[in-house]
Formats: C-alpha cells, sequence, structure tokens
C-alpha cells in the first residue's frame, strides 16, 4: 500500500503545478502534505557527498537541496 501511495506522490509532484508548491510548506497543519517524498537512494547519495566533498556546503540540507544535489554529478 506504502509503495503505491508513494509512487502516486512522486508522480503527483513531479506535475509542472506542484513544482512551485515550496511557499506551501510553510502554512500550518496542511504545509507538510505539500512536501514532494524523496528516495531513500537520494537522500544517502546526498549524505555520502557532504561527507566526502568539501565543496558542498555544510549544515542542514532540506528536501529540495537533496533532490537538487541528488542529481549533480560531483566534478
Amino acid at each position: 500500500m506504502m509503495i503505491i501511495l508513494s509512487s502516486y506522490l512522486q508522480l503527483v509532484y513531479g506535475l509542472q503545478v506542484l513544482r512551485h508548491a515550496k511557499p506551501l510548506t510553510r502554512l500550518p497543519l496542511i504545509g507538510p502534505l505539500f512536501i514532494p517524498p524523496v528516495n531513500v537512494t537520494s537522500v544517502a547519495k546526498v549524505a555520502v557527498r557532504a561527507a566526502v566533498d568539501p565543496a558542498l556546503p555544510t549544515g542542514v540540507v532540506d528536501v529540495y537541496g537533496i533532490r537538487q544535489y541528488s542529481q549533480q554529478n560531483p566534478a
């Protein structure tokens, strides 16, 4: 059930309309519903890259940063 729901959410958040939903995440109570799901592999890639790559900024990386950094190729 969770796999089906996760796949559906990834499809919905991939739509062009919801790509600019970041300001909606600040709304109380319903804001977390607009946070896109993140693949565990993407989180792992960014965590390893943050540990070994000094060019990656230090600190907390939000969901949007994880998605951005996981799609970039380290130079």
